[in-house]
């Protein structure tokens, strides 16, 4: 497991801010583009556990707060929040179920956009336009979630990923 504080995951992580800030919105379809920041936070929900996790949602969403514009800290609040409840989930899943992954991806980034859109566009947006806003954070769920398998594997290479986790039976 990479220390989270290393020169290696800190790199790494000014790449991937940088990357959803200026060269993602280049692969757009349909309008909209996946999030490495948001993908960063599962993978580190689902490789190191829940303190390294909350650092990175924290940091994850200042430096999307950062890009984005609107309320400093707004995102940073709600994504260490939601990593909050994803450790949750990852703790309780079975994790040879297939999809599993793709499916946990797919609900933290929907409750993430649907979070930001509800608290940070409050009053802004009329009822008639909400549906459509939905729709487009779902398609932003389903394509960050399909890029998963291709996130997880570069950061494996990159980061390397530690195949020791034991586990008592019998305490």
């Amino acid at each position: 497991m990479s220390r989270l504080l290393s020169p290696k995951v800190a790199f790494y992580f000014l790449f991937l801010a940088v990357l959803d800030g200026t060269v993602m919105p280049a692969f757009q379809v349909l309008g909209v583009y996946p999030s490495f920041l948001y993908l960063f936070i599962c993978y580190a929900a689902f490789e190191w556990g829940s303190p390294k996790t909350l650092y990175v949602a924290f940091w994850a969403g200042l430096f999307r707060d950062l890009l984005g514009g609107g309320v400093i800290g707004l995102e940073a609040t709600l994504l260490t929040a939601l990593a909050l409840a994803l450790d949750f989930v990852v703790q309780k899943m079975e994790r040879e179920l297939p999809g599993i992954y793709f499916l946990i991806t797919f609900v933290f980034v929907f409750c993430a956009g649907s979070l930001r859109l509800l608290f940070g566009g409050i009053g802004e947006f009329s009822a008639s336009l909400a549906a459509g806003a939905f729709g487009l954070i779902a398609l932003t769920a389903l394509y960050t979630s399909a890029v998963f398998p291709f996130f997880d594997f570069m950061t494996n290479r990159w980061l390397g990923r530690n195949h020791t986790k034991q586990f008592e039976l019998f305490p």
